[in-house]
Order: structure tokens, then sequence, then C-alpha cells
């Protein structure tokens, strides 16, 4: 496994320190993690808007692949949400989440 360098503020450290009985490099993990999964799923949301705005008289074509990595990504996020791994975020919490970015 790899290892990384986290810096925290002072006080946070401090606190942490106090609750010695959490494993905070899991925690860490698991944050990485879900901020990894929520990033792929922003750049399938950007892809299918993309898409979206495409007028149906449009020549342009899209390319198999493209289609095959949103249903893929789409059938993954659903089964992450069916299996209660992640949780729907609502159209403000999205539009939140990308302004962040």
């Amino acid at each position: 496994m790899a290892t990384i360098t986290l810096s925290v503020p002072d006080d946070l450290k401090i606190k942490m320190d106090k609750t010695d009985w959490v494993n905070w490099s899991s925690v860490a993990r698991k944050a990485f993690a879900s901020t990894l999964i929520d990033l792929q799923k922003l750049e399938l949301m950007k892809k299918i808007e993309e898409i979206s705005e495409i007028n149906e008289n449009d020549n342009r074509e899209i390319k198999d692949d493209v289609i095959k990595e949103i249903i893929s990504k789409a059938n993954y996020a659903e089964n992450q949400i069916r299996q209660k791994k992640r949780k729907l975020m609502s159209p403000n919490e999205f539009k939140s989440w990308c302004d962040k970015l």
C-alpha cells in the first residue's frame, strides 16, 4: 500500500488526538475514494449534458465508445445507489457540488 503525508491544522490535530479510537487513515481513505467516485459521476454527467444538448438535426457522430462508457458508468452509479453505498444528490446539492469544482 502506498503512503502519503497529509497536513492538517494544529487545532484539528489536537481534536483528532483526543479521539484516538478512530482510525483516521481509514477515514481519509474513504473520503478519497468517495471524492473520486463523485468526480467520476461529475464527468459522466457533463458528458450526458453535452450529448443531451445535441440537436437531433446535428450531423456530428457520437462515438460508440463514448456511449458505452456513459452507459457503463450510469449502471455502476445505479448499482452503488441500490446497494446503499452512495446516496442520490438533490439538484441543489449537485449544483452546489459543481460550483465547488
